[in-house]
């Protein structure tokens, strides 16, 4: 395949920009032409992430190589600046390139939540520390292939879904019919790389090890993302419940999701619908038995199962937070986006045993 899709990174310490590298490197379609940093311009990428030794013999930028950029068919920017820096910095770059008739050419997958949610309001009470640009949110479609998927192969700019909200969103999405809108309670475990790479006492080794801990019960910022994208098309609000834990180990989120219904199903019915829901959407796995963090982690699936006692519904879903809760998500925006097969250059099984 012609390398025909040319890469610009904003932010390149990270492990967003990290875990996008090395997908990249099995990419038939992909080109990196351009990995920019403030803090570390001038430096080669595998010094700043040395497991990509080898692979990348690129230094970091400043700024976009835009020249190299628009050399390809296609022109992607992914931004893996944290929430508070890549919507402004999005902001700027967007600026300057609608005077230059290039601005087209050039589309945009954001991995910060700085455009996720629609409602002005409803951003500044969750992202207090990043400007609410009401006019750049409207033109950000939320990047959740399983369900917007024509909507991602249209955009210009797509504002990638958060991890925890991944793996819920699609843990619920196929119950959310007009008999049934809520309450859903979310139990939301995560690995500690989903904080970051910058160290926090709550992922520091020595106080995340051995033991287990809930933050932003009912205030998490990913609630009313998941809220939004499950909002009802019959106009009534879900109703959700949801509490994030901070779990011992680096990679990996296993959701568990409680729901009663309004009529008696069984499990195989339940099943059914799954499957049925998720037919065209080839990293969404529906199992008989519980999900295990081993059978996703490394890869860019998403397990998905169900239990079923009479009304009573419990679904559970598990996935890598780098890669399917983030980078590997945001490649398959940029397949659609470019036209290209969603499981393109993501293809590949998890790295179990761990």
């Amino acid at each position: 395949m012609n390398r025909s899709i040319h890469v610009a990174i904003l932010g390149a310490s990270g492990y967003g920009a990290a875990e996008l590298l090395r997908l990249f490197t099995q990419h038939p379609a992909v080109e990196v032409v351009s990995v920019t940093s403030t803090s570390r311009a001038g430096e080669r990428v595998d010094a700043i992430h040395p497991h990509l030794r080898g692979f990348w013999d690129l230094k970091t930028t400043a700024s976009i190589d835009f020249d190299r950029l628009l050399a390809g068919e296609h022109a992607i920017v992914f931004s893996t600046l944290p929430h508070g820096a890549s919507g402004a910095a999005l902001d700027r770059l967007l600026n300057e390139l609608e005077p230059k008739d290039r601005g087209e050419r050039v589309k945009i997958v954001d991995l910060s939540g700085d455009l996720r949610l629609r409602d002005a309001a409803i951003h500044q009470r969750f992202y207090r520390e990043s400007p609410v640009l009401p006019n750049r949110r409207a033109s950000f479609v939320y990047g959740m292939p399983e369900l917007f998927r024509e909507l991602v192969r249209d955009a210009r700019c797509v504002a990638n879904p958060g991890c925890l909200a991944t793996a819920s969103i699609l843990a619920a999405a196929p119950l959310v019919t007009r008999e049934f809108t809520g309450p859903i309670a979310i139990d939301a475990k995560t690995g500690s790389s989903g904080s970051g790479r910058a160290l926090k006492e709550t992922t520091h080794h020595p106080t995340r090890h051995a033991d287990f801990r809930a933050y932003k019960p009912l205030a998490h910022q990913h609630e009313p993302e998941i809220l939004q994208a499950l909002d009802d098309p019959h106009g009534r609000r879900i109703q959700t419940s949801f509490v994030a834990h901070s779990m011992d180990a680096a990679r990996g989120i296993f959701v568990t999701l409680h729901a009663t219904l309004a009529e008696t199903l069984d499990a195989d019915a339940l099943r059914r619908r799954y499957e049925s829901f998720y037919a065209d959407s080839p990293f969404v796995r529906v199992l008989t038995g519980s999900p295990t963090l081993q059978d996703v982690v490394g890869s860019n699936f998403c397990d998905v199962s169900v239990a079923c006692r009479e009304r009573q519904v419990v679904v559970m879903a598990a996935l890598d937070n780098l890669i399917k809760g983030m980078a590997g998500t945001a490649i398959q925006n940029m397949n659609l986006m470019c036209g290209l097969p969603e499981p393109t250059g993501l293809w590949t099984p998890s790295l179990r045993p761990l």
